[in-house]
């Protein structure tokens, strides 16, 4: 049984695309999986070492429970119910934690003059969530029965307060 030049080429035309495709998903499920191991050391995940750092120095007793990768953010929760979310540098853009509020050390990223007037007419309300915003920060403070938002601009000042 002789083949002739046609049949001959579209064997061959099927074959390459079928050892193309084989050849494409091995090197999908190899990336995969080499991702997936280098984001794990000894069983536990490693998370980059900027947001590492950011939790060491600012939440103590902090254990990272929870971390989200996702387009061009990073979330983490801790222990002790506080969220922070990254953008792709590593730099925070909004903490919260609604169990307790913000601890001091969270809320001394926010310029001297915003933590200053925070301390000085807000000083026994819990700090639930601050935001980088393009003009500056929006803080969250837990006041009943309602929620208080404070805008600052990024020096600090007061952009606005208390929109009930």
């Amino acid at each position: 049984m002789f083949l002739n030049c046609n049949q001959y080429f579209k064997i061959m035309n099927r074959l390459s695309l079928s050892l193309l495709l084989v050849g494409i998903g091995m090197i999908v499920a190899l990336t995969t999986f080499a991702s997936e191991e280098k984001n794990k050391n000894d069983g536990r995940e490693v998370f980059p070492s900027k947001i590492e750092s950011f939790v060491t120095e600012n939440i103590p007793q902090g254990k990272i429970v929870k971390f989200k990768h996702e387009n061009d953010k990073m979330e983490i929760k801790c222990n002790d119910g506080t969220e922070v979310c990254f953008n792709h540098n590593g730099e925070w853009i909004k903490m919260e934690n609604d169990k307790t509020g913000l601890n001091a050390h969270l809320i001394a990223h926010l310029p001297n003059s915003a933590v200053l007037y925070l301390k000085n007419n807000y000083n026994k309300v819990a700090v639930s969530e601050v935001e980088k915003k393009s003009y500056g920060y929006k803080v969250e403070l837990k006041t009943s029965p309602n929620e208080c938002d404070i805008w600052f601009n990024s020096d600090g000042s007061v952009r606005k307060e208390c929109d009930y």
